[in-house]
C-alpha cells in the first residue's frame, strides 16, 4: 500500500489531501521491472507501477513504434481491463512528432481543469531521437495536479528510455557478433584457392565457432542440391545415406525459399519439415537448422547446422546463422564459379543469357537483340551500287595553245579568255613595222640588183650577169620569207571554239619570245572530264565504267559520263596520292564551261551496304595486319 500526498495552491489557500492506493502485487511488478530485458517487458511492469503512483489516474499506457518508421502502438496499459482512449493515443502521437509534453481534453478556455478526464503524454527520447511515448489518463482538480502528473510522467519515462537504450546496445552487440562471425567465415573461404577446400574450411570454422556437431554446405546443380563440404571431413562418399539425407534437407529449405529449424519451437512457422524430421530421426540428430544461400538473384545452395538434443538453437543464434549465410553466399558462389572449367563457364554464361532472352523480364536486352537482328537482316539484304568518288575538272576535248611564232611585240589582242571565236578570226597581232622596213630594204636591193643585171647583160659581161642573177634570187627569197613572217604576225583561230585561257589585252606592246603560249582555244561543246581518283580505289576503276558528274556551278544537276582512259601515273597533292582518269560526257551539255570543277562518282558494282560502308576500315586493317603481324 502507498500513500500519495498532493499539494496545490488555489486562491491563496493551501490544501493537502492524502488517499491510499492499493496496487495489486506491487512488489511483483517492481521485480518484473528490474528483471525485464526487453522494452515490452519493461513497459508491462512500468504501466501498473505508474498507475499506482498517481491517485487520480484512470489508466496508463506505453506506446512504441510498430517497427522502424511504423505507427505508434500501445504495447502495455493498466488497468488491463481498460483500453486506452483515442484521446490518449492522439496525445502520444503528437508528443512523438513534436518532442514535448501534450495535454488533450478536460480543460476550459483558460486552461483550468474542468474535472473531466485529461489525456497527457510525454515523449521518450533516446540520443536526441523520439523513440516512443508514455501516457496517462486522469481527472485533475487543479493546474498544480496537472503539472505534478506531467513531471511524474516525465520522470517515469526515464525507465523506458533506459530499456530502449539497453535493447539498442544488445542489438548492436548482436550485429557486431554477426559481423565478426561472417568475417571469420569469409576469411576462411578467401584464403583457399578451390571451392572444395574453401567450403570445407568455412564449414569447419562455423562448426567450431557455433558448437555444432556437423555443418554441411551444398550447391544447386540441375535442380538438385549436392553436398560439397562437411565440417572436419576431408573426404566423404556422396552416395552415403547421411549425405543424401543432408542434401534432401537442403532441397527442402531451398525449394521453400526460407530457413528451416527442426524441431521448430514456434507454432506459426508455415514451413514443411518432413525431410528434416526424417534426417534427424534416421541419424540421431537433436536439432537441425538449414539456411539457403542466395546470391546473384537466385538460390545457389544451402548450409545445414546440426546440434545434439541438449543444445538447441536459440532465437539469437538462428538470426546470427541466417546473417552469416547471407554474407557467405555470394563469396562461396563467386569462388565456385571461378573454380569451374572454362568450357563449363562458357556453357553457363550462354544458358544464362538464353534464359534471360526467352524468359520473363529483361525487356531492354530483348529490345536490343531484336534491334541487332533487324540491323543484321538489313545489312545482309540491303544492297547498293558501290561508287568511287573523285574530284573532277572540266576540260576541252581538244585544246590548242596559240604560241608566238617568233620574237616580237604584241600589237593587238582583240579576244581574251571566255570569248567565242570562229575559224580564221584574228586572235593576236604582233608588231610588223620592222618586218615591213626589212621588206622595203630587200625590195630596194632587188630593184638595184635587177638594174645591175640589165647593165651586165647589155655589156655582155656574163660573169657579172651571173653574179647579179644570184643576188636577185637571194633578194627575192628574203622578200618571200619576210612576207611569210608578215602573215604570221596575224595569229588566227584554228577552228570554231572558245578561248579557255589567256588575256593579252593588258599586255599591248609587251615582248614575247618564240614559242611563248599566248592563248588556249578549245572547241565549244566538246569536253573531257579529268578525274583525280584516290590510290586506294584506282584498282576498281576501268575504261567503260559509267558514272555521273556534279559541278559546283550547277549543283542541282548531274551529267552522265563514261570512263575512257586510266593513266598509270601518280600525282601528289593535298597530302594524298591520286591517279588521273579521263572520262567524257555521254550527251552534250551546253551549260558546261571548260575549267568548271566538281565531284564525279564512278559506278563500280552492286554490293551489300555493310561492305560499302566498312571497305575503308577493312582495307586499313589489312594494311595494319600486314605491316605489324605479317598476315595477308
Amino acid at each position: 500500500m502507498t500513500t500519495t500526498e498532493i499539494t496545490s495552491d488555489s486562491d491563496g489557500a493551501s490544501e493537502t489531501a492524502a488517499a491510499p492506493r492499493v496496487i495489486p502485487l506491487e512488489q511483483g511488478f517492481w521485480k518484473r521491472l528490474m528483471a525485464a530485458d526487453t522494452p515490452r517487458a519493461v513497459a508491462q511492469a512500468w504501466a501498473p507501477l505508474m498507475f499506482g503512483m498517481l491517485d487520480d489516474a484512470e489508466g496508463t499506457a506505453v506506446y512504441l513504434p510498430d517497427g522502424p518508421g511504423g505507427r505508434l502502438r500501445a504495447v502495455a496499459s493498466w488497468p488491463e481491463a481498460r483500453l486506452p482512449g483515442s484521446a490518449l493515443a492522439e496525445a502520444a502521437e503528437t508528443a512523438l512528432q513534436s518532442d514535448r509534453g501534450v495535454v488533450r481534453g478536460g480543460l476550459n478556455d483558460d486552461g483550468q481543469p474542468t474535472g473531466a478526464i485529461v489525456a497527457i503524454a510525454a515523449p521518450v527520447t533516446l540520443d536526441g531521437v523520439v523513440a516512443g511515448a508514455v501516457g496517462l489518463e486522469f481527472a485533475p482538480r487543479t493546474q498544480a495536479d496537472l503539472r505534478a502528473a506531467m513531471r511524474r510522467l516525465q520522470w517515469g519515462a526515464a525507465w523506458m528510455r533506459d530499456a530502449l537504450r539497453r535493447d539498442q546496445a544488445q542489438a548492436q552487440g548482436r550485429r557486431y557478433e554477426q559481423a565478426v562471425s561472417a568475417l571469420h567465415a569469409v576469411v576462411a573461404v578467401a584464403e583457399r584457392e578451390d571451392i572444395a577446400t574453401a567450403a570445407r574450411a568455412a564449414a569447419t570454422d562455423l562448426a567450431t565457432r557455433f558448437a555444432c556437431d556437423r555443418v554441411s554446405i551444398g550447391f544447386r546443380r540441375l535442380g538438385r542440391t549436392r553436398v560439397v563440404a562437411i565440417s572436419h571431413s576431408a573426404q566423404f562418399g556422396k552416395r552415403m545415406t547421411v549425405v543424401r539425407d543432408i542434401a534432401a534437407a537442403m532441397d527442402e529449405a531451398v525449394d521453400q525459399r526460407g530457413v528451416i529449424l527442426w524441431p521448430d519451437n514456434s507454432a506459426d512457422q508455415p514451413m514443411a519439415t518432413h525431410r528434416h524430421a526424417r534426417f534427424a530421426e534416421t541419424n540421431g540428430v537433436g536439432h537441425v537448422f538449414t539456411a539457403p544461400l542466395y546470391a546473384i538473384d537466385r538460390f545457389v545452395g544451402a548450409i545445414t547446422f546440426e546440434r545434439p538434443e541438449a543444445r538447441p538453437f536459440s532465437e539469437d543464434e538462428v538470426q546470427l546463422l541466417e546473417a552469416v549465410a547471407t554474407v557467405l553466399a555470394p563469396v562461396l558462389e563467386e569462388k565456385r564459379r571461378n573454380d569451374r572449367y572454362l568450357i563449363t563457364k562458357a556453357v553457363d554464361v550462354t544458358l544464362a543469357h538464353f534464359g534471360r532472352i526467352v524468359g520473363p523480364g529483361h525487356l531492354g536486352r530483348k529490345a536490343f537483340l531484336i534491334a541487332v537482328a533487324a540491323l543484321s537482316a538489313f545489312f545482309w539484304y540491303a544492297r547498293d551500287v558501290d561508287r568511287v568518288a573523285a574530284n573532277a575538272v572540266v576540260e576541252g576535248a581538244v585544246q590548242r595553245i596559240v604560241s608566238a611564232p617568233f620574237d616580237g611585240f604584241i600589237a593587238e589582242a582583240p579576244v581574251r579568255a571566255g570569248d567565242t571565236v570562229t575559224a580564221g578570226q584574228l586572235l593576236v597581232r604582233l608588231e610588223d613595222r620592222e618586218l615591213a622596213l626589212e621588206r622595203l630594204r630587200h625590195a630596194t636591193e632587188l630593184q638595184r640588183q635587177r638594174i645591175e643585171f640589165d647593165r651586165a647583160t647589155a655589156a655582155r659581161d656574163r660573169a657579172e650577169a651571173a653574179v647579179r642573177s644570184s643576188q636577185i634570187d637571194q633578194s627575192e627569197a628574203q622578200i618571200a620569207l619576210i612576207d611569210k613572217q608578215l602573215e604570221r604576225t596575224r595569229i588566227l583561230a584554228p577552228f570554231d571554239g572558245i578561248v579557255t585561257s589567256g588575256d593579252l589585252s593588258q599586255s599591248i606592246g609587251g615582248a614575247v619570245g618564240r614559242g611563248d603560249g599566248l592563248l588556249t582555244v578549245a572547241p565549244e561543246g566538246q569536253y573531257r572530264i579529268k578525274l583525280k581518283v584516290d590510290e586506294r580505289r584506282i584498282a576498281d576503276v576501268a575504261p567503260g565504267q559509267t558514272g555521273a558528274l556534279v559541278v559546283t556551278a550547277l549543283p542541282d544537276r548531274s551529267f552522265p559520263l563514261v570512263v575512257r582512259k586510266v593513266t598509270p601515273m601518280a600525282e601528289y597533292g593535298d597530302g594524298a596520292t591520286t591517279f588521273r582518269v579521263e572520262a567524257e560526257l555521254t550527251t552534250p551539255v551546253p551549260d558546261l564551261l571548260s575549267g568548271m570543277d566538281g565531284v564525279a562518282k564512278i559506278d563500280i558494282a552492286e554490293r551489300r551496304l555493310i561492305g560499302i560502308w566498312t571497305q575503308p576500315m577493312v582495307d586499313w586493317l589489312r594494311i595494319w595486319a600486314w605491316r605489324w603481324l605479317g598476315l595477308e
